[in-house]
């Protein structure tokens, strides 16, 4: 009985977080959808409970389902600077490969909103590529030095 219980109150909770009305939902950019209106539901013992809906969504609004975001971002190529990027956030791996090295500078826009700050220089091939973390939104950028045929990617790790 308290497995059929069980099943049943999972059934109904299910049911009643995706019967909230669109009208309800209160979107935040890189935050939450809450559901202030989803309504009590009533257990066979008398008591109620009320259920929390929260959905992760993107920089957009747009809601992220639950498979990891890929991002793959070309902040180069053909030795020529792709200009500031924004990123989703969380782990990513920067490789880079140039047919002459000078130096390539991986970097990211300060708190100020106009600075840009170098977080990495690479002088030489890295064939494994550099495991970085970046917050939701950051904004980054390559400055190439006395390079030549230079292609910078930073991949996401989903």
């Amino acid at each position: 009985m308290t497995m059929k219980l069980r099943s049943g109150l999972c059934a109904v909770l299910a049911l009643a977080a995706f019967a909230t009305p669109a009208a309800a939902q209160v979107k935040r950019a890189g935050a939450v959808i809450n559901s202030p209106a989803v309504m009590p539901i009533t257990l066979p013992d008398g008591s109620y409970i009320t259920p929390s809906v929260t959905v992760t969504v993107d920089k957009d609004g747009t809601p992220v389902g639950p498979a990891a975001r890929d991002q793959s971002v070309p902040l180069a190529t053909a030795n020529a600077s792709s200009g500031p990027a924004a990123l989703y956030g969380g782990n990513y791996i920067l490789t880079q490969l140039c047919t002459g090295y000078g130096s390539v500078a991986l970097r990211y826009r300060a708190p100020d909103g106009a600075t840009m700050v170098t977080l990495t220089t690479k002088s030489s091939p890295d064939t494994a590529g550099t495991l970085l973390q970046f917050g939701s939104g950051q904004v980054v950028d390559v400055a190439l030095t006395s390079t030549t045929g230079c292609n910078v990617i930073l991949s996401r790790v989903p």
